[in-house]
């Protein structure tokens, strides 16, 4: 490690020693690498995702076209099963228990007829309910059915009531010879009068059609096709594809998935066929590249060239002219335009370039000392500023409060001036408050019951007042007298006027890390004119709500932000104004 380390010493000391055009030329080649791994990564990036496009869209393009096919196989199917249903021959072979000879031989020619008319039919099966059955078969199949009537698909196709059911090798009941799969469309027969079974048609077409429907469809899509049937088995019996791939078939999602075998990348696409619950899963090569693509990558590594070419040119040129010590500094300057004031640490060497980066250094201590200054003074404003506003406040509230308490001397009420001098003693003590800025909020308060006592010695029961107090924010310190002139607010501009009794509700709870503390009122509330004039851009401006503006201006100082109060009111329905106090400044005692 210390080798290494000594290593980079050496070569750092002469690259520092080294000329200016060599320093410029190795940094040129540097950054020069580090564009074209950057590029060549991003370009990567942008073909394998243009690839997966290209891919997903014809995947899922050929997946419909073969759905619709195979769809399309089957309504032919069904539409034959159909015709033979209507035929008078079949129905009076399956309503007889012992048909003549001549009428057996009549539906079996007309069995005949439609299985050599339709060659993707391989077999039709006829069963009656008397334990007899009619075949034609292009391939030799034998049916494990004797009573139809105990069929294991016999009563699921009465449910159906003359609709079709679609299953493989007629759910087992039948066996090829060759081992391939059918697909069997299978369907009961009413009679037409009483509308109850008289036998069961199967007809089979074989998984040869299939193949033939999705090698025709993906022959140009470069993919491969597997269907399965509802239970996850191969329709297609013996195809390479689905043992290939079956062990990654679980990894799919329902639509599709990115899967590797023997390190090529493959599009798994999975899509449900409604009607049958037929699944058919195409695997694409994400590997393979369009004649696009292919373009592109020409194109992309001509650009390299000429991007490297220009590189080499411009660092012969501008070597010439810019050093790399003084793009090192020019980049630490950088950060003075982000407030970012840092001291250049790293050595340039005993040179101009050296002597620049100590006057810029000098120059920064200056700039530090001049801001750490500039900040001592603007913290002595605020403090400045928040005393006026204090102090704005103190006499508006006792000049209301002196008044009330004359009132009650002229009256003649010693035991109710005793109430009141004592309520509001209680007030200056804890506005007070030793000098502190801040007090809890219990005893904010409590400050607000001792002023709406002295209102109530002049008012009567012209005012009444209820708190709803979380009980975990009565510690939480707060900036003090700042409920007080929303109350005197709700009295003198709400309840007053409407010249009736009212209340004053005084609300705090904790939300999201804020204190949230209202003062509501049902007084003659305001309409959107008065609104306006409270809000932000008027509020200065506003000489009718000194209390209110004073006590914004203080909660604006004192917690650094702007969006502290919110006002709602409407003509005739009172006024709720609302606080929104952070919590980091109100949990310390």
């Amino acid at each position: 490690m210390k080798y290494l380390k000594n290593i980079m010493e050496t070569i750092k000391k002469v690259f520092l020693n080294t000329s200016i055009r060599s320093k410029m030329l190795i940094i040129f080649m540097v950054f020069m690498l580090f564009y074209v791994i950057i590029s060549a990564v991003i370009y990567v990036n942008i073909i394998k995702t243009e690839t997966l496009s290209q891919v997903r869209q014809r995947s899922h393009e050929t997946t419909e076209l073969i759905r619709t096919n195979i769809n399309t196989l089957i309504d032919n199917a069904n539409n034959v099963s159909k015709m033979m249903t209507t035929s008078s021959l079949i129905r009076a072979y399956l309503a007889s228990d012992n048909p003549s000879r001549s009428l057996t031989k009549s539906a079996n020619e007309v069995m005949f007829n439609i299985h050599i008319t339709f060659p993707n039919i391989d077999s039709i099966y006829l069963y009656d309910l008397y334990g007899s059955v009619l075949r034609t078969n292009k391939n030799l199949t034998v049916s494990s059915v004797e009573d139809v009537k105990a069929a294991p698909w016999f009563d699921e196709l009465v449910k159906l009531n003359g609709g079709y059911k679609i299953a493989i090798n007629a759910e087992n009941t039948l066996k090829t010879y060759s081992g391939k799969n059918l697909v069997s469309v299978m369907r009961i027969l009413n009679d037409l009068d009483s509308l109850k079974p008289i036998g069961v048609l199967v007809l089979n077409i074989s998984q040869d059609s299939l193949s033939e429907v999705i090698n025709e469809t993906g022959e140009n899509g470069g993919s491969s096709f597997i269907i399965l049937d509802a239970n996850n088995n191969p329709v297609i019996k013996n195809d390479a594809a689905y043992e290939m791939y079956n062990p990654y078939l679980v990894k799919t999602s329902d639509y599709e998935d990115i899967i590797s075998i023997d390190s090529k990348r493959l599009l798994v696409f999975k899509s449900v066929m409604p009607n049958t619950g037929w699944k058919i899963i195409s695997c694409t090569s994400l590997s393979s590249k369009s004649p696009v693509i292919q373009t592109l990558n020409l194109l992309y590594v001509f650009f390299i060239g000429i991007t490297i070419f220009l590189f080499i040119v411009a660092s012969l040129f501008t070597a010439n002219f810019i050093t790399s010590p003084i793009k090192k500094l020019i980049n630490s300057m950088q950060g003075v335009a982000n407030g970012v004031f840092k001291r250049v640490s790293y050595n340039t060497g005993n040179d101009e370039i050296g002597e620049l980066k100590n006057n810029y250094n000098l120059m920064i201590m200056e700039i530090n000392n001049l801001i750490i200054k500039l900040i001592n003074e603007e913290k002595k404003k605020r403090k400045f500023e928040l005393d006026v506003l204090n102090e704005q406040i103190k006499p508006h509230f006792l000049y209301n409060t002196l008044d009330n308490i004359a009132y009650l001397a002229l009256s003649g009420n010693n035991q109710t001036v005793y109430e009141a001098v004592n309520a509001l003693g209680s007030f200056c003590r804890i506005s007070l408050s030793k000098g502190s800025e801040v007090i809890s909020l219990e005893n904010e308060v409590r400050q607000i019951q001792n002023y709406l006592l002295l209102q109530k010695l002049r008012y009567g029961e012209m005012i009444s007042d209820e708190y709803n107090i979380s009980p975990d924010t009565n510690q939480i310190r707060i900036l003090k007298n700042i409920l007080q002139p929303l109350v005197e607010n709700s009295i003198y501009h709400g309840i007053r006027p409407s010249g009736e009794p009212g209340y004053i509700k005084t609300s705090a709870h904790i939300n999201e890390g804020y204190l949230i503390l209202s003062v509501e009122d049902n007084g003659v509330g305001m309409d959107e004119q008065e609104i306006n004039s409270i809000s932000d851009e008027n509020l200065a401006g506003n000489q009718a709500s000194f209390g209110l503006r004073g006590t914004i201006q203080r909660l604006k100082i004192h917690y650094g932000t702007d969006e502290i109060y919110m006002v709602e009111s409407s003509k005739y329905s009172g006024t709720k104004i609302t606080l929104k106090i952070p919590l980091e400044e109100g949990k310390n005692d």
